[in-house]
């Protein structure tokens, strides 16, 4: 999964904006670096939006990246996944969440903006 990973906070939530705007969906898991579980679901979530909704944008950013953001957001406990469809918040999952739940949230979505059943299950 690509990081976010800039020079300075302000980048960061400027690069995140500007996804959320210009990608038609957008998967992002929100993390620190002292989340196990966060670390744990990063590849397991990247794998199943490779295999299922490979035209989904996704990205890791972690709290220490942008705190600033997280708490516009809030953001405020971890790992969190956000999706985004059309530039607008479509779920939202924190703390205790399966892969399954996340992949069911964003089929609806995925087949509408992009005229696909989303792959495999």
């Amino acid at each position: 999964m690509s990081q976010l990973q800039l020079s300075s906070h302000e980048a960061v939530k400027d690069l995140l904006e500007d996804l959320i705007v210009e990608a038609p969906g957008l998967v992002v898991l929100f993390t620190e670096s002292s989340c196990h579980v966060g670390e744990a679901v990063a590849p397991k979530l990247e794998a199943m939006l490779h295999q299922r909704f490979p035209a989904v944008r996704h990205t890791v950013v972690s709290q220490s990246d942008s705190p600033e953001l997280f708490a516009q957001l809030g953001v405020f406990v971890f790992p969190t996944v956000i999706t985004w469809f059309g530039g607008k918040e479509s779920a939202r999952f924190t703390r205790s969440f399966s892969l399954d739940a996340v992949a069911q949230s964003i089929e609806r979505p995925y087949e509408v903006l992009f005229g696909d059943a989303p792959m495999g299950r």
